[in-house]
């Protein structure tokens, strides 16, 4: 009879559905073959069904194997949420962090509610602005945290994802062989990137002009999708409608680290659990493809 299905042997069927194989599985959870395919034997075993199959040389999941998988991934996760909770549970503080408006429409403020449930005594302050401007609030300690493009650092930062800045526009809008180039750029705050790649419209077209500017990433999203321009975009704000143009003999795209700032004055225990949750959590693959499937 079916009591329970323990934790262990799960995590060991997650991962071989991950990696398709029991040899890269075997040494990411850091056990042995044998002593892996006797835990999946147990938990077949114990389910009463097939969960792997071979597929030629990689390791497939079986329909009753996708079923479990799906179970197994949200069993983890709120094992990993209970652990974590009852480790910072008494934590208490107030925290102000910064992000730029192009994490915020990605799934950090789904990490940021996840944190909230694990630290209900942690109230988070959050400030959206341009990486400038955080990294000018960090060196003032007015803000304890941020996430932005470290060009602008003044002191040590903590890498967190390399994000790529490009020109993108709407396809069905015919906007490269007009004679001077509407752009659709922030005018406000100042940008090493964004001086980059006009000088790489430059490079390749004559003129070139103002045709929209703003400080919202959202707004700007609209503009180039309204056809008013050519905007300069992160690569996660691509969508199906908001494509990059193809420059011939300039760079593509404008590469830049994403990273945790800190400021020197924020060291209550509150900050540095989130400054710990988020780095865990944003320099992890699966951050990074929710990222970019925005």
């Amino acid at each position: 009879m079916l009591n329970d299905l323990p934790i262990d042997q799960l995590r060991s069927l997650v991962t071989i559905s991950e990696t398709s194989s029991f040899t890269l599985a075997a040494e990411k959870l850091y056990r042995t073959q044998p002593a892996l395919s006797l835990q999946i034997k147990k938990l077949e075993e114990r389910v009463g069904t097939p969960l792997l199959a071979r597929n030629g040389r990689s390791i497939g999941v079986t329909e009753a194997g996708k079923v479990l998988v799906d179970y197994a991934h949200k069993i983890l996760d709120l094992s990993e949420e209970a652990v974590a909770r009852l480790s910072v549970t008494e934590t208490e503080g107030i925290v102000s962090i910064g992000v730029l408006e192009e994490v915020t429409i990605g799934p950090l403020v789904q990490l940021l509610t996840k944190f909230g449930r694990l630290c209900t005594k942690v109230r988070i302050e959050l400030n959206v602005s341009t990486s400038f401007q955080l990294a000018q609030d960090i060196k003032a300690n007015t803000l304890c945290l941020a996430v932005a493009n470290n060009s602008y650092a003044h002191g040590h930062t903590i890498p967190l994802w390399q994000e790529n800045y490009l020109w993108a526009h709407n396809p069905i809008h015919d906007l490269l062989s007009q004679d001077s180039i509407p752009l659709v750029i922030d005018t406000e705050s100042p940008c090493i990137l964004q001086d980059k790649g006009i000088k790489d419209i430059e490079a390749q077209y004559t003129k070139w002009h103002v045709a929209f500017s703003s400080i919202s990433l959202s707004a700007m999203q609209a503009a180039v999708r309204a056809g008013l321009g050519v905007g300069f975009l992160p690569e996660s704000a691509m969508t199906p409608d908001i494509i990059p143009i193809d420059l011939d003999q300039v760079p593509t795209s404008r590469p830049t680290t994403i990273a945790l700032y800190r400021s020197t004055e924020a060291k209550s225990d509150a900050v540095n659990t989130l400054a710990d949750f988020l780095i865990a959590h944003l320099q992890t693959a699966p951050f990074l493809t929710q990222l970019h499937m925005v």
